[in-house]
């Protein structure tokens, strides 16, 4: 059964060809975003005529095609095609003396030679890619899509035949590659396998199962030699004689002993007798006593049905099949972090393709550039549309790095390593990209690998537009943007509207459904408005190896897990989160170190936390001359926790002023410690009751329902 959401498309009557015209208006409804996927491929395939338009008529795409006049000569590619025929013809001729081309590099390069306009089409069938496809400035303008009614599938890799079944249950397969690659994913009938580890993945996906957690070393090591070793239970740690091609995927962040994240650090070495594990670490990810963490990479680790060890001296590929039809079944190994890179190509168009079964390089920070690679890499290319893809079992979906005016619409991603879409920067050089719209996505099942990461992560871009993304299953963030490193990559004018957004955060101890950070240490002027939350979670385990049970909050006890449907952080100031849905989720709404922030008119139900949490403590000191209160005005509030937290306030050295709540309505489970903050000013000391907060002047016009 179809779902329908009541999403717009405001922006998307000109999203293959630009045009000038009103977008629809807001409030559109439009079907579930694979009906819309499905729209788009049809208005887009390769052989498509104005006619199509009319399919499109009712919905914000009705206009797509009406300045696509121009003539333009497609050239047609097949996996039963030639390199050596014209790439004319879309199938073979009945002489068998011509018909399209057997590569999509053959197809562009003839593109190139013809110039003007071209298309290339792609028929139905799999492309197993040996090394990704570069286009570049003569390019410009080129469409690569699919022929209509079909389903091209792009596979970032190579598929595995040859399989032998060995006398110890395990099955090899020969499989030689270049010196400088290596095997990143294997993925059997489309669902990623596990590289063998320890301990086994899970069987039933439990994330706090399947993890070991690091001891306190003794004697005891400086808390900044957490980024290059942590120390080990004795009896922790299985015997790994050769600890080449070892990794630790291990839990952390830029605090010793913070759970915002993880790596895959490359093991130096093992000391058993002083039980410490030492790394190739970084000077930005730091482990303590607790990280939890598990073993990656070696031979020895091979043991559980699902796993997988690719040796690279042998070329072999070693793998214990989950049941016996493996010699039927298609088994890709990926290798390749990009399939499709666009670098200088003004324009392009891609759309209605698959891309699947890539390396999971994208968003981890060791030995990986900004936040990832990216399936589709979009640099120095600007006015790029991304239309109607599915992007699947890869490392990043879509990144685009120093392009403006990219569209990124109507797409699936689901099931990658990293972020779903990236749009920012290249750190060092810094250019933006500005004036991004990305679109009525479906993105699912986000940080596979690498749990610091998003559905949507932008930074170093003005004016971008984030609209009616269904997104759902992110390990950290849905929709993550501004900037990290001051005025570097600084964000203005971003929109983030009517979007849905379920179970973010399934994975973090700190993370959410939508952040906006402010490093840039000025006002955003952007917007948060008209999206729906639910469901927003967090995972954090105690130094014993416990967890903090699902949806847990005390705004008294420290080191816990914390969690926002909608939070700044980072000095972010100058934001309007306005007329928002936020329902089952933790906390509500965040403010985090930043000023002139206005909290108006959403809609706040069955959290398991506090409502509102304001804290100074990303920006403790600091009140800019231009600063303002951050006002929590005019919001509908249904008090579910049991502790009966309305609002946590912690501003001791910013004082008065730093927030003033107004004419807000409550409900539920109110009591005479709904409101905790610092500094004490209230009459009843650092908990008081909404009338306390009145008297207190920090409060003015807000009511307490009475029970219906």
């Amino acid at each position: 059964m179809r779902r329908r959401f009541g999403l717009t498309l405001s922006m998307l009557p000109v999203m293959l060809f630009p045009q000038s015209g009103n977008p629809a208006p807001v409030g559109t409804e439009i079907d579930a975003p694979e009906r819309l996927q499905m729209l788009v491929r049809e208005a887009t395939c390769a052989e498509a005529s104005p006619t199509l338009s009319a399919k499109l008529n009712g919905t914000s795409l009705s206009e797509v095609l009406s300045s696509s006049t121009e003539a333009r000569t497609i050239f047609y590619v097949s996996p039963n095609g030639k390199d050596s025929w014209s790439g004319l013809l879309p199938t073979a001729d009945q002489q068998g003396g011509d018909g399209p081309f057997a590569s999509i590099e053959r197809a562009r390069d003839a593109a190139r030679e013809k110039g003007g306009n071209n298309t290339i089409a792609l028929g139905k069938g799999d492309y197993y890619l040996a090394q990704p496809i570069v286009f570049d400035s003569r390019d410009k303008g080129l469409i690569v899509t699919a022929r209509c009614n079909e389903a091209p599938i792009l596979h970032g890799g190579q598929r595995v035949f040859n399989w032998t079944q060995q006398a110890d249950g395990r099955w090899t397969a020969p499989l030689k590659l270049p010196p400088d690659e290596g095997v990143g994913d294997l993925f059997v009938n489309g669902i990623r396998q596990t590289r063998a580890r320890f301990p086994d993945a899970p069987a039933d996906g439990d994330p706090r199962k399947g993890w070991l957690f690091a001891a306190k070393c003794q004697p005891a090591i400086d808390v900044r030699e957490g980024n290059t070793r942590f120390c080990f239970h004795a009896g922790d740690l299985p015997a790994v004689g050769d600890t080449s091609g070892l990794v630790v995927d291990i839990v952390g962040g830029y605090q010793p002993g913070s759970q915002w994240g993880n790596d895959t650090l490359p093991v130096v070495s093992i000391d058993g007798a002083g039980r410490t594990v030492h790394t190739k670490g970084t000077d930005y990810f730091f482990t303590a006593e607790g990280s939890r963490y598990f073993l990656t990479g070696a031979k020895a680790l091979l043991d559980a049905p699902g796993e997988w060890w690719y040796d690279l001296v042998a070329g072999q590929l070693h793998y214990i099949p989950v049941d016996q039809s493996l010699p039927s079944s298609v088994v890709v190994a990926g290798i390749l972090p990009t399939l499709f890179k666009l670098d200088g190509a003004n324009g392009m168009v891609v759309s209605g393709l698959e891309f699947r079964d890539g390396a999971p390089e994208g968003s981890g920070k060791f030995y990986t550039e900004t936040r990832g690679f990216g399936a589709i890499r979009i640099e120095h290319a600007d006015g790029v549309k991304i239309l109607g893809n599915s992007i699947e079992n890869v490392g990043v979906g879509v990144h685009v790095t120093e392009s403006k005016d990219a569209l990124i619409a109507g797409n699936v991603i689901a099931d990658v390593a990293g972020n779903g879409i990236y749009v920012g920067t290249n750190y060092g050089t810094f250019g933006k990209s500005n004036g991004s719209r990305i679109l009525s996505n479906h993105i699912h099942d986000i940080g596979k690998v690498y749990i610091e990461t998003a559905g949507i992560w932008f930074q170093a871009a003005d004016n971008v537009r984030i609209a009616n993304n269904l997104i759902e299953n992110t390990a950290q963030f849905g929709i993550a943007g501004g900037s990290l490193w001051g005025s570097n990559d600084a964000v203005y004018n971003a929109v983030i509207e009517h979007n849905v957004i379920h179970n973010a955060n399934q994975q973090t101890a700190d993370g959410g459904a939508i952040k906006m950070m402010g490093e840039q240490a000025d006002s955003l002027n952007s917007v948060i408005r008209s999206n729906l939350v639910t469901g927003t979670g967090h995972l954090m385990n105690r130094v014993d190896g416990t967890f903090w049970p699902p949806g847990y909050e005390n705004t008294s006890e420290w080191p816990s897990p914390i969690s926002w449907a909608i939070y700044t952080d980072g000095k972010a100031s100058g934001l309007r989160i306005e007329g928002n849905t936020l329902s089952g989720n933790i906390a509500a709404i965040g403010i985090n170190g930043g000023w002139s922030n206005l909290v108006a008119g959403n809609v706040i139900t069955h959290g398991s936390g506090a409502a509102f949490r304001v804290d100074e403590g990303t920006g403790k000191g600091w009140r800019p001359p231009w600063a303002r209160p951050n006002r929590i005005e005019e919001n509908v509030v249904s008090v579910d926790s049991d502790s009966g937290i309305v609002a946590y306030v912690n501003a001791p050295d910013l004082g008065l002023g730093f927030v003033q709540f107004a004419r807000n309505r409550y409900s539920g489970n109110l009591n005479d410690k709904s409101f905790r903050v610092h500094p004490e000013i209230m009459l009843s000391g650092e908990f008081g009751g909404l009338g306390d907060l009145q008297k207190a002047g920090e409060d003015t016009g807000s009511v307490v329902a009475p029970p219906e």
